[in-house]
């Protein structure tokens, strides 16, 4: 029979557990553990977290989206904004190893309006570490990476490198039962004795298995002599499993509406709005000495799925602009992407064509074939230890 000092412990390590911090429970000696469980406070506020984490597992609520993703199916997955592309470009990918993952990956682009017309990256990645690097024919140096800390923790840097800036993006993700934070820093530096560049803090909770609310902030000093200056989001989202609503207002009088509706298996549709409730944003009237006005941009956009994996997004806003952008499998490995834009207030229109193509060294190409034809055991034991 366990004695109450022991059960105290495993209560520690459980509560450590849920906090995503299972493994400090491990590492801790007999010493601190026992310094923790008699310290005046400390078990009352471990028994009311227990508490609270039973009441919560029982409400079934599961890990939400992060803050930032709340509009995520509307911008990144119906519109074809991102998907829009200007003069010619192909991407070649090549994967030569599969477990660790060892891609490169070379593009090209011609008539984009930039300089940038190569770019070189190179990806390794394991199941918990992942690292990625570019270099473009302006030797403009991308980086970043990603390491698993525990089931619920995740941490990642971004960096940029050219001759005429540099930049540093420090984040760690922690995803528990029924919230999500996000944590990130940008160019930190403490030299003059003060603390200069960017920090953000997001928080997503589930309120139920529908509705998750979410609260952003950021604090920023460009420079050591400057003020330092605050700012924050609200932000709500509904999903269900036909449709998903959300809505995020900052502190600037910016808000950002989506809502998306799953009309077939094959078929969505979508409307985002961004409205300026200040009238701020508009820096052209203001520097005109006109009164600000608030303003706003409709957008809605449709994508359809064909049998044939090819896949058509359509949108149009209140200004009267039409995009598409199409994508179809041409050959196996080969997909195509034609994309246009019509401006029809400015008499304007672009016009973009991609292909992206994916090859495999021999040796991959072999290994797959194997896996194709081994038996569901063989695969499984080739995963997990396959060879050097």
């Amino acid at each position: 029979m366990e004695t109450p000092e022991e059960l105290r412990t495993e209560q520690i390590q459980d509560s450590l557990i849920k906090l995503g911090l299972g493994n400090l429970s491990k590492v801790l000696p007999s010493s601190t553990t026992d310094k923790i469980r008699t310290t005046p406070g400390i078990s009352h506020v471990l028994s009311f977290y227990d508490r609270l984490a039973a009441k919560r597992a029982a409400s079934g609520l599961t890990t939400p989206a992060k803050f930032e993703d709340f509009t995520k199916e509307v911008e990144k997955d119906v519109l074809p904004t991102l998907y829009m592309s200007q003069g010619l470009r192909a991407d070649i990918n090549q994967t030569l190893n599969i477990k660790p993952m060892f891609n490169v990956m070379q593009s090209f682009a011609v008539g984009n309006g930039r300089d940038s017309n190569y770019n070189f990256t190179s990806i390794w990645g394991t199941d918990r570490h992942f690292l990625r690097g570019g270099l473009d024919n302006e030797l403009n140096v991308n980086a970043h990476g990603a390491t698993r800390i525990s089931d619920s923790i995740i941490s990642r840097f971004q960096a940029h490198a050219s001759d005429k800036s540099a930049q540093v993006v420090l984040e760690t993700d922690v995803a528990g039962p029924d919230f999500f934070v996000n944590l990130r820093t940008m160019n930190p530096s403490f030299l003059d004795s003060k603390f200069s560049g960017i920090l953000g803090l997001n928080f997503s909770q589930s309120i139920t298995k529908k509705l998750t609310l979410g609260l952003g902030g950021t604090w920023q000093r460009q420079q050591a002599e400057y003020p330092a200056s605050a700012g924050f989001e609200l932000g709500a989202r509904y999903a269900t499993d036909t449709y998903i609503g959300s809505g995020i207002l900052t502190a600037q009088g910016m808000a950002t509406l989506g809502f998306t509706q799953k009309l077939t298996d094959k078929v969505q549709a979508a409307v985002s709005t961004q409205l300026d409730l200040t009238g701020m944003s508009n820096m052209a009237a203001l520097m005109a000495g006109e009164p600000p006005t608030p303003s706003g941009t409709t957008t809605a956009g449709v994508k359809v799925d064909f049998p044939d994996q090819s896949t058509i997004r359509a949108q149009i806003d209140s200004t009267g602009k039409l995009g598409f952008a199409v994508d179809r499998f041409v050959a196996p490995t080969v997909k195509m992407t034609i994309s246009s834009e019509l401006d029809q207030v400015k008499s304007s229109c672009k016009i973009g064509l991609g292909l992206q193509i994916e090859s495999q060294s021999q040796s991959v190409a072999d290994t797959m074939m194997k896996l194709q034809t081994a038996d569901r055991e063989e695969a499984r034991k080739f995963m997990a230890d396959p060879p050097q």
